[in-house]
C-alpha cells in the first residue's frame, strides 16, 4: 500500500520526461534519444514501430515525373511545309510516290522505285525485294498499311539536311530529325497523324525517332523508306 502511494505521488510531482518513462516502465533519458509520434489521445509511440521516418515530401518533388529526356542542345532544324519551295527533281518524285500510293496497290511503287539508282534502301539488310520488305513490315498482307503510313508521311513537313550542298536530302517527316523532347503541342499532334502516342512514349524513353523516315537527294533519287533512328 505505502509503495503504491509512493509512485502515486512521484507521478504527480516529477518532471514529464520522468512521469512518461514511469508510465511505460522505461529508463529517464531513453526518449529523448528516438523520435516519437502521438497517437489519439497523447500517447507516445516510437516512430521506429510505425517504420522510420514518416516526414512527407517536399513540394517541389510530389507528383514529378522523372525527368528522363536529353537536353536539348544547339539550333533545331527549319521545318519546312511549303511543297512548291521543292526542287523540281525532288517534286517529282514525291509526286510519284504519292500517285502510286494512293492505288492502294503495292506493286505501283514497282516502277517508281526502279527510277532511283542504286534503289532506295528499305531496310537495313538493303538485299530482299523492296516490295516484299514492305509488305512484311504492313499490318495487312497486301502491303495497304504501309502505303498510309507512306502518305502520311510525305503529307508531313519536312527539313532539308546538308541544305546548299550537292549533298542535300529532304527528310520526312520533318520529326524524324527532332528530339522527342523538342516537339511543341501542336508538333505532337502533327506527329499523332503517322503514330500513336504509345509509340512515341517509348521513342521518347529512348531519346529518339524510331519510326518511318524517308529521304530523297537533291537531285530526285529516293533514297531509303525504312524504321530506324
Amino acid at each position: 500500500m505505502l509503495s503504491a502511494l509512493v509512485l502515486w505521488c512521484a507521478a504527480w510531482l516529477a518532471p514529464p520526461l520522468v512521469a512518461d518513462a514511469l508510465a511505460f516502465g522505461t529508463t529517464p533519458g531513453l526518449a529523448d534519444k528516438a523520435p516519437q509520434s502521438h497517437a489519439p489521445g497523447g500517447l507516445a509511440i516510437p516512430d521506429s514501430v510505425l517504420g522510420g521516418d514518416r516526414s512527407l515530401p517536399d513540394d517541389d518533388d510530389e507528383g514529378a515525373p522523372p525527368d528522363d529526356s536529353p537536353t536539348v542542345t544547339g539550333p533545331l532544324p527549319t521545318v519546312h511545309y511549303d511543297f512548291s519551295e521543292l526542287p523540281p527533281p525532288v517534286a517529282a518524285m514525291r509526286a510519284r510516290i504519292i500517285e502510286a500510293a494512293r492505288t492502294g496497290d503495292i506493286e505501283a511503287l514497282r516502277p517508281v522505285i526502279a527510277l532511283s539508282s542504286p534503289p532506295p534502301l528499305f531496310s537495313a539488310l538493303g538485299d530482299s525485294d523492296p516490295i516484299d520488305v514492305l509488305k512484311a513490315g504492313s499490318g495487312d498482307d497486301a502491303g495497304r498499311e504501309v502505303l498510309a503510313i507512306l502518305l502520311d508521311v510525305l503529307d508531313a513537313g519536312y527539313v532539308i539536311r546538308n541544305e546548299g550542298t550537292p549533298q542535300a536530302r529532304y527528310v520526312w517527316p520533318y520529326f524524324a530529325e527532332f528530339p522527342p523532347s523538342a516537339l511543341t503541342p501542336r508538333q505532337l499532334v502533327e506527329l499523332y497523324r503517322v503514330l500513336t502516342a504509345g509509340d512515341f512514349d517509348e521513342m521518347r524513353s529512348a531519346g529518339s525517332y524510331e519510326f518511318y523516315r524517308l529521304e530523297l537527294a537533291a537531285d530526285g533519287r529516293w533514297l531509303l523508306f525504312m524504321v530506324g533512328e
